[in-house]
């Protein structure tokens, strides 16, 4: 399969295609992985977390720490999503922030990755 993808990746659409499906896996398990650091801190009641202030913004807030409680979790994806997007893509807007010592590493481990993969994206592209 591996041979296979190498002999596509001489058409420039296509490697395009690969890389970008390969930028949005990363950006959902990224996202994945911040709703359940969310979901952690709120766990351990904690009002700084990112979730927590989500459920504040959106009029949902989580009543004693309880999971029924706070955002729905399209909602919530959607907010994770969107904070990894612009993660590794930029510097983020900072209307989602990480609040928490879990938070911040992540957010650096996300924008390293993202620089990363987006540093193979525009170099393979130009050639």
């Amino acid at each position: 399969m591996v041979r296979k993808l190498h002999r596509y990746t001489e058409y420039s659409a296509i490697l395009l295609t690969l890389l970008m499906i390969a930028f949005a896996m990363m950006a959902h398990w990224l996202a994945c992985i911040w709703y359940v650091i969310g979901l952690s801190e709120v766990s351990d009641n904690s009002t700084v977390s990112w979730l927590y202030a989500l459920g504040e913004a959106i009029n949902k807030p989580y009543v004693n720490f309880t999971m029924g409680s706070g955002p729905d979790e399209g909602s919530a994806y959607a907010t994770a999503l969107y904070f990894t997007l612009t993660s590794m893509t930029t510097v983020g807007f900072g209307n989602v922030a990480a609040n928490t010592n879990a938070e911040k590493v992540f957010a650096v481990v996300t924008m390293l990755i993202g620089g990363k993969l987006s540093y193979v994206l525009v170099t393979d592209i130009s050639c």
